[in-house]
């Protein structure tokens, strides 16, 4: 009987990284289930299984494993629009509406519920805020720059693409936030189609101008 091959093992930076990893997802879990506040050390700890020893030992302060969890789930949320933009580009129809959707879904992802703890929390934590607003800036640079690159056509000469994107975000954070306590499905949807219906709107009055203006 064949035997299987040794494994290779890590090497300490690989260790380094799959315990940094599993802390941050521990922190997203816990930002989701218990919220900013009661997400401590110990609670991650016991989340991702390991020592709290072992926090400290990557994250010298609460605060520095909160602001790496706020890079990952930017990180993350630009994947995930990014592959739902390449979607949206490569359809032949409707492709306003993949588009709005695609925003729309990554926005109302549990990650987001984790985005917004740690956007409340720096309302009033000002150390927090100090190290969140740059990431929150730089990602939403970042969204319309991707939406303007991958959606030329429709976002690329758009005078106020990025106003646009932005509002599209504001919006579908406040649908996800109204969800979570109306706990009603059918608005979510209809306040979907309300603002793909808006967004259409917005893009054919500008084309509409622009063809009249040359």
């Amino acid at each position: 009987m064949a035997t299987a091959a040794p494994r290779t093992p890590r090497t300490q930076s690989e260790r380094r990284q799959g315990t940094i990893g599993l802390l941050i997802e521990a922190t997203i879990g816990c930002l989701n289930d218990l919220g900013y506040a009661h997400t401590s050390t110990q609670a991650i700890a016991l989340r991702a299984g390991l020592s709290q020893g072992a926090i400290f030992r990557h994250f010298p302060t609460r605060q520095d494993l909160m602001v790496a969890t706020a890079e990952a789930l930017a990180v993350r949320f630009l994947q995930a629009y990014r592959e739902r933009l390449v979607q949206a580009q490569a359809a032949t129809e409707h492709r306003i509406d993949a588009a709005v959707r695609a925003l729309a879904d990554v926005t109302s992802t549990p990650d987001q519920v984790a985005w917004f703890e740690l956007q409340m929390a720096s309302r009033t934590d000002l150390a927090l805020s100090e190290a969140f607003r740059p990431i929150f800036l730089r990602c939403q640079d970042d969204c319309i720059a991707l939406g303007q690159s991958l959606l030329p056509d429709l976002l690329g000469t758009l005078p106020f693409a990025g106003e646009a994107i932005q509002l599209l975000i504001h919006v579908f954070h406040g649908i996800q936030l109204d969800a979570h306590i109306e706990q009603n499905p059918q608005k979510a949807a209809q306040m979907l189609s309300f603002t793909t219906a808006m967004a259409k709107l917005a893009l054919g009055m500008t084309s509409v101008r622009d063809n009249h203006q040359g």
